[in-house]
């Protein structure tokens, strides 16, 4: 634990360093995090060191949110020793690098690597380049500019719309060598010329994520209480299917529907089911669960599914000449050991097991021409399926729908200040973390 203490607005600077992402020297391992003492508002801002700590990076937020055809900025400051830049040849260079990893680290061998690279944004950061558009600075990077003296340069670095977002691959077997799936990271580094070869020592590297952030759909039109049958509900997406029987009158009608389409992390999700059976022979078998699908672009065999919530009926059989059954399931999808590689959230540089981390959110590929050879295409959907009695076989149907951030679940807090700048709520920060106090405005006013 460090402590500085700066002059000017009384202001009070504790900082706390933990281990974090990749396998660096200690010196390279520092996460900070920035507290305005305004009670319920902060705004964290990670900061890591070179190894040389000659080199300091200063970030207000880690994830690039994707949505509607545009993609937030990178802002950052990036703190550098008088001493680096005392010749005139050399700059400060950023850039964004995402790292496509499709095979497990432990069977790399003579040379073979199941890893690419393709750097996404390049920038010149200090001195800016004659050419670049000069941006105004956020509140955030002129506050550490401030605290930080003459020797913090600000930057704002910004990735493509067609970026495919960061995913996670867990395999099967025990693992634990380098993330495998779409990762992204920010290096800063000091050199003559953008692609010259550098020393370890001499770079700072963060991992950041790429989101793609869902909108939330309109509010259903309100139905007049009088027109409401009973059992009414607000409904999602719904399907039918009939099965026939060629020897047998009758046949099973199942139809099922979901309440919403799109569900936020760690929403549970209601399956309602309606089973009318007329034909001679008993439904023995109701089953009910959520399947994760994976698309690995790079390969035509890289596809692959995984259950992550089931239940089955106990109502069951189901008789018939006229046996009916409706019920609701309540699904929780949650991370679980499967017998396929398994779609979890980015964990920003740093192995998880199938035990940890959080479920991918849904990844949509818009058309087929748009399909990026670096992506990981994730999908969900509620499979229904029945097993009939007496030779009657099975039958089921599919109810997709999306599992996703959404700007209502981004941050945990609402602000309560009506000047406030930022597109969503404040950020709340663990008290133990570190804190600024200050007699300072919203914190989203800093927002990035």
């Amino acid at each position: 634990m460090t402590a500085a203490q700066q002059q000017g607005l009384d202001t009070t600077i504790a900082i706390s360093s933990e281990d974090h992402e990749d396998n660096e020297p200690s010196s390279s391992r520092d996460l900070s995090c920035i507290q305005d003492s305004l009670p319920g508002i902060a705004h964290r801002v990670f900061r890591k060191t070179a190894q040389n700590n000659k080199l300091c990076l200063y970030l207000g937020n880690r994830d690039v949110v994707v949505s509607n055809n545009s993609s937030t900025k990178i802002h950052g400051i990036v703190l550098v020793e008088p001493d680096l830049l005392r010749d005139t040849k050399k700059k400060v260079f950023g850039q964004i690098t995402l790292t496509f990893r499709y095979g497990r680290e432990d069977e790399e061998v003579m040379g073979l690597k199941f890893c690419n690279e393709a750097i996404m944004c390049l920038a010149q950061i200090y001195p800016p380049h004659e050419n670049a558009q000069r941006e105004q600075n956020t509140p955030l990077q002129e506050m550490l500019i401030q605290r930080l003296g003459s020797n913090a340069h600000a930057f704002s670095m910004e990735i493509t719309h067609l970026a495919p977002p960061s995913v996670q691959l867990v395999p099967a077997k025990e693992y634990n060598g380098a993330p495998i799936g779409t990762s992204y990271d920010i290096r800063v580094y000091i050199a003559e010329r953008a692609d010259e070869k550098l020393q370890r020592k001499n770079i700072v590297k963060m991992g950041i994520k790429v989101v793609q952030m869902a909108s939330a759909p309109p509010p259903p039109t309100p139905t007049p209480r009088s027109e409401q049958p009973k059992g009414w509900r607000q409904r999602g997406p719904q399907a039918t299917s009939e099965k026939p029987f060629l020897l047998s009158d009758g046949k099973v009608t199942l139809e099922a529907n979901l309440d919403k389409a799109i569900y936020t992390h760690g929403d549970p999700i209601h399956v309602n089911i309606s089973v009318k059976n007329t034909s001679k022979k008993a439904v023995r078998r109701i089953k009910v669960f959520i399947v994760q699908h994976v698309d690995v672009c790079m390969f035509s065999n890289g596809k692959f599914k995984n259950t992550v919530a089931s239940d089955e009926c106990t109502d069951v059989p189901i008789p018939g000449n006229g046996g009916s059954l409706e019920k609701e399931y309540l699904l929780h999808p949650i991370k679980a050991r499967t017998k396929n590689w398994i779609a979890l959230e980015d964990s920003l540089g740093s192995t998880v097991n199938k035990s940890e981390g959080t479920l991918s959110s849904t990844v949509v590929c818009v058309s087929p021409e748009d399909r990026n050879v670096f992506a990981i295409y994730v999908t969900y959907y509620v499979k229904v399926k029945l097993l009939i009695g007496a030779m009657g076989g099975q039958m089921s149907l599919k109810l997709p729908f999306t599992l996703m951030h959404t700007p209502s679940n981004t941050y945990p807090a609402e602000c309560k200040d009506a000047s406030c700048a930022s597109l969503g709520p404040c950020l709340m920060v663990d008290s133990k973390e570190a804190a600024i106090t200050s007699e300072e405005h919203c914190t989203n006013n800093l927002a990035l």
